[in-house]
């Protein structure tokens, strides 16, 4: 069992990148670097979040005229716990949007919101594929030396490097792995951008 302080650090910061992301994407400031070209991953997780967005938009107006008028106190809190519930969503959202994956000179950039960052350098890829794949379970797996980053139960992408590359993964974790697996909502454009990026590093591993 996690202990009671991890957790709430945990969700501190969990709250606290939806912040952050909320502040991105009001300043349209998307996290790529210059030279970056960005893939959007969130085409199969839009409507589910933005139905669960409006739910609790309107659990917070059905809550407000339940509430008997003299209780104002329980109102007030209801509204609060409400409001905050949705800009939780709206964070989590926003994370998505504002950190997409990168193809850019420094190499591939693989992200899941504000909390998954994986980097990959053009000099380990060995060959990139368009190839959807059903996945069941968390959002990230690793299975062997294989790193799936499983969006709406499947993946798009595949990228197989030439060595083992060391990536850390949610929570600091660290992890070896020789191929990576995720989504792209325009699959066959990100392959050819990892292709040409690999193309043009002279004695590349095949």
């Amino acid at each position: 069992m996690t202990p009671l302080p991890i957790l709430a650090r945990r969700a501190a910061e969990f709250e606290a990148a939806g912040w952050r992301s909320l502040t991105r994407w009001v300043l349209r400031r998307p996290d790529a670097g210059p030279g970056d070209a960005a893939f959007a991953y969130h085409g199969p997780m839009l409507a589910p979040i933005v139905v669960i967005l409006v739910l609790s938009v309107i659990e917070v107006v059905a809550l407000d005229l339940m509430v008997p008028w003299p209780w104002q106190w329980l109102r007030v809190v209801l509204l609060i716990l409400g409001v905050w519930g949705a800009v939780l969503v709206l964070g989590m959202l926003a994370g998505v949007l504002v950190h997409p994956h990168t193809a850019g000179p420094s190499g591939l950039r693989v992200r899941y919101g504000a909390g998954l960052d994986v980097r990959i350098p053009w000099d380990a890829v060995a060959g990139a594929r368009r190839v959807r794949r059903s996945r069941d379970g968390r959002t990230m797996q690793v299975d062997g030396a294989t790193l799936h980053v499983v969006v709406s139960n499947q993946t798009t992408v595949e990228v197989t490097l030439n060595r083992p590359v060391t990536v850390t993964l949610t929570g600091g974790r660290s992890e070896e792995i020789t191929e990576l697996r995720f989504h792209a909502d325009d699959a066959a454009v990100l392959v050819a951008a990892v292709r040409a990026r690999v193309d043009v590093i002279p004695d590349r591993a095949v």
